[in-house]
């Protein structure tokens, strides 16, 4: 057996978008039969079990830390040294006796640093999924680009899902890179059926789902977005997905009792990731600020607007996606006259193996 296959695998997870693109690659290491565990950083109080229990997950999980809701500022920085070291002490016992471990990383958040760091400092190899992304503009989006350039320093073994991001690791980081040929989202994405979702034309409706700090910590930000979707539900409906952080701003600003007094705004609390995928799926257009959702959306060809001054993802841009800047005549008026059909694609899922099972062969073939 290689020293890859006997390689211990620790999937350093903070976030349910973490755990949603890192699950087909814990399962088809499973499949490969790679010892695998999942270390759970404990940002999110909210369950991950139902996540775990959706994609099949079968591998063992450790927690960092207890498990708890962190989603103000002041929350995650007294977490961010309790997670370190929680972190740093489960990477140290699988590596005693000089055991390979590859620490992988995914993404862009907190608990993606926290990973790499304590990856680094116990001697692991330290591989970051998503890597090589970057918009170019370090303070946008905040903090993730900080946190991207950060942990690329700290990377051994690169997963980039475009050549862009092949090619920025190879000019500035010295990490082996390898194109896993797409996202990982795109697998995640396949396995809950979403796809097969179809759209009613005769009774259109919007999703909104917003949760980046640029959006839900400005004040004018924040009630400019509710002005528009109460704009937005006087001619769609709007089912409007509300992260925990979200809720708190919504109600800590007074504009929740707005939204829920508007007659064509449905509020509902996070969706079991299925759930939210096939509710998107039947959307005339979905309004986001999130990465993942911007390539979830990207494979399944339902019309977005990101709702984001900038993003590092090209997926879906130039057809299913509009920036919000880019949309003629405002966001309001584009959704109100139907020209959101205009963005409506073939899903774009990959036939055969995808991204997942190319990043455990390498995992098993680079050692």
């Amino acid at each position: 057996m290689t020293e890859s296959v006997q390689a211990q695998t620790i999937f350093v997870v903070g976030t349910r978008a973490q755990l949603i693109k890192v699950a087909p690659v814990v399962t088809a290491c499973e499949r490969a039969q790679l010892p695998v565990t999942l270390l759970m950083t404990g940002q999110h109080r909210e369950t991950m079990q139902d996540l775990v229990e959706e994609f099949g997950i079968r591998s063992p999980q450790l927690s960092a830390v207890p498990a708890k809701e962190r989603a103000t500022v002041g929350s995650l920085l007294r977490w961010l040294p309790m997670a370190y070291a929680g972190v740093a002490r489960c990477i140290h016992g699988f590596a005693r006796g000089g055991r390979a471990v590859n620490v992988l990383v995914h993404g862009d958040t907190l608990s993606t640093l926290v990973g790499s760091v304590a990856g680094r400092r116990s001697g692991a190899r330290v591989v970051h999924l998503e890597s090589g992304l970057t918009s170019g503009r370090l303070l946008d989006p905040f903090p993730e680009e900080i946190l991207r350039r950060i942990v690329f320093h700290f990377t051994d073994l690169a997963f980039c899902p475009n050549s862009a991001a092949v090619a920025h690791m190879q000019r500035h980081h010295r990490a082996r890179v390898v194109d896993s040929g797409g996202n990982t989202i795109v697998d995640a994405v396949a396995m809950t059926g979403a796809a097969d979702v179809s759209r009613d034309p005769q009774k259109p409706y919007v999703v909104v789902s917003l949760h980046r700090f640029q959006n839900i910590y400005g004040k004018e930000r924040l009630r400019h977005l509710v002005r528009l979707i109460q704009q937005v539900a006087k001619t769609l409906p709007v089912h409007f997905v509300l992260h925990p952080a979200t809720r708190k701003r919504l109600i800590a600003e007074r504009l929740e009792d707005q939204l829920r007094a508007e007659p064509g705004v449905d509020l509902s609390p996070r969706l079991g990731y299925g759930a939210f995928l096939r509710l998107a799926a039947g959307a005339a257009c979905v309004l986001t600020d999130g990465g993942s959702n911007q390539e979830e959306l990207a494979a399944l060809g339902v019309p977005t607007i990101v709702m984001r001054a900038h993003t590092e993802r090209p997926d879906g841009l130039g057809a299913n996606a509009l920036m919000e800047s880019d949309v003629p005549g405002g966001v309001a008026t584009f959704l109100a006259e139907g020209r959101y059909a205009t963005l409506r694609c073939p899903p774009g899922l990959p036939p055969g193996k995808g991204p997942s099972a190319r990043i455990v062969a390498a995992l098993v073939s680079q050692g």
